[in-house]
């Protein structure tokens, strides 16, 4: 009789017990399942079970406890089972998110010693750096704390280039401020910093950039990623027998393509006295054969430009070269253009690079640049991949407004070359991967991608326009290359035809008579009316 009443008074008391545990087991299994992103289907439903047959019990414990002895056993034996089970749930989703926080704990206390690793502020200053990555710049994480990324790099490095692309971190820090106004939170990219040591050496950190955004607005960004610096001596053997291997089918690629290329090569050897010249120059300057000596190929240069020529040879003080001069091909003179490097090494002298040679006679291609740049359908579909990326870029149309007196004067020929000059000289100075497009006879537009290059150019604009009227030597005579330009940076059009339309507007605005400056930016010409 003392047992059953011990067991009445346990009904009495403990169904509501099972019916609130089996609530809070259901809702920290929610919780759990909206934490890892995964529902947790059957720890639920045996929860949902619980609750249930537990409220059950609670609603007719009355008429249980006032039946007979074999319902209040059953109703106490079920119970003791429901408040185990609920034990061994309860325990199994609580060892659960232990060995999740266990997990977390270690992975992130792995990629602390072993990755480059930051988070940046709106403003680029450091929130949380990694150990291995504060222990590399050689500063205490405390004191990378707060300041600016690029100011904590050069604590040990100083950067150089950005993606490939020459920058220093002045730049870096403004480039910065300007391409994150369109950042989004779907951008993940690379992000690799080349660096420089105090010794010279080079280092280079690659990261990932991932973009932090709430409520649609930039607030920083993650970049997690790796350094590497000269090869490793592991496996260097292997890797030197792979390298022979490739120089050697770079040897046989690149005579094939001396003998195949259209355009003229050569090679003058200076200390043996000898010139070499691929077929394409032979043909077209009606020589007997590829190899020659010096002497033989010079007694062809008009006398005058033979002078000249020797002159600015002994003269050379840097390692780039150009000369042209007049060529004697049998029948008549043709314009040559020699463009090269002079070679010092332990044992020779050597001057490489191509010829062209400019025929009055032959009109139809120009041999130079000009035939290599793409169209407008190529710019604008550039124009679009960039746009797509969220590059920021400056275009830059401009036209060279000279050639017609330039023909006039000294014929098409040479004013081909001039204008192919110009290009040749603007590209190589500002435009990066060959992003410039001839769009007209004389029109043409440049992608100017790093800003470093967008600032050099404001600044030769500025110094009295130099880049604009340009002095190109023939012979024995300077020519002058008067251009107009008109500039636009992306972000001040919503779409890249708009931009092309932008750029276009400020160039015939720069040649407008009554505006006395040759170029103009955009947004100058928006403020002036």
């Amino acid at each position: 009789m003392v047992i059953l009443e011990s067991i009445s008074n346990y009904i009495d008391q403990s169904p509501l017990i099972p019916v609130i545990l089996s609530s809070i087991i259901a809702l920290i299994i929610i919780m759990k399942s909206l934490s890892d992103k995964r529902f947790l289907l059957k720890r639920f439903i045996i929860s949902v079970i619980l609750t249930f047959v537990s409220a059950l019990f609670l609603i007719f414990q009355n008429e249980v406890l006032k039946s007979n002895n074999f319902a209040i056993n059953t109703m106490y034996i079920s119970l003791i089972v429901i408040e185990v089970i609920q034990f061994f749930l309860l325990l199994s989703v609580v060892d659960f998110s232990l060995s999740s926080d266990s997990f977390q704990k270690e992975l992130k206390k792995t990629i602390n010693s072993t990755k480059l690793y930051c988070v940046l502020n709106r403003k680029d200053k450091v929130i949380e750096i990694s150990e291995c990555m504060a222990e590399d710049l050689g500063i205490e994480i405390n004191d990378a704390l707060g300041k600016n990324f690029f100011d904590v790099i050069e604590n040990k490095y100083r950067i150089i280039a950005l993606n490939g692309d020459g920058i220093l971190k002045d730049d870096l820090k403004k480039q910065s401020n300007h391409y994150k106004r369109k950042m989004h939170e779907s951008i993940n990219r690379p992000y690799e910093l080349t660096l420089q040591l105090d010794s010279g050496a080079k280092d280079a950190m690659y990261f990932i950039e991932s973009i932090i955004c709430k409520s649609g607005r930039y607030r920083g960004r993650i970049l997690i990623g790796d350094k590497k610096n000269e090869d490793s001596l592991i496996g260097l053997e292997k890797r030197e027998h792979e390298a022979q291997n490739e120089l050697k089918l770079l040897r046989e690629r690149f005579l094939v393509i001396l003998d195949e290329s259209k355009e003229g090569i050569y090679f003058n050897t200076i200390s043996s006295d000898t010139i070499w010249l691929n077929n394409a120059i032979v043909k077209k300057l009606y020589l007997n054969s590829n190899t020659m000596t010096t002497m033989e190929f010079y007694k062809n240069l008009h006398p005058d430009d033979l002078r000249i020529y020797k002159e600015q040879l002994a003269n050379l003080n840097t390692a780039d070269y150009e000369f042209s001069y007049r060529y004697n091909t049998g029948n008549y003179y043709v314009y040559v253009i020699e463009k090269g490097r002079k070679i010092v090494t332990k044992d020779t002298i050597e001057l490489c690079g191509t010829m062209t040679v400019v025929n009055n006679y032959s009109f139809e291609k120009t041999d130079t640049i000009l035939d290599q740049l793409g169209n407008e359908e190529d710019l604008l579909n550039k124009l679009k991949d960039l746009y797509a990326e969220s590059r920021t870029y400056e275009l830059v149309h401009f036209k060279v407004t000279s050639i017609p007196e330039i023909n006039e004067k000294y014929g098409r020929a040479i004013g081909n070359m001039c204008l192919s000059t110009y290009v040749d000289v603007f590209k190589n100075e500002f435009v990066d991967s060959n992003l410039i497009y001839r769009i007209a006879g004389l029109e043409f537009v440049a992608i100017i991608t790093a800003y470093n290059r967008m600032e050099t150019l404001k600044g030769r604009l500025r110094n009295d326009e130099k880049i604009l009227h340009m002095n190109i030597g023939y012979i024995n005579e300077k020519i002058r290359v008067d251009v107009n330009m008109g500039l636009v940076i992306s972000n001040e059009a919503p779409n890249p035809s708009e931009v092309l339309r932008c750029a276009k507007n400020a160039l015939m605005y720069s040649l407008n008579p009554k505006y006395t400056s040759s170029y103009v930016y955009y947004k100058d010409m928006k403020y002036n009316g």
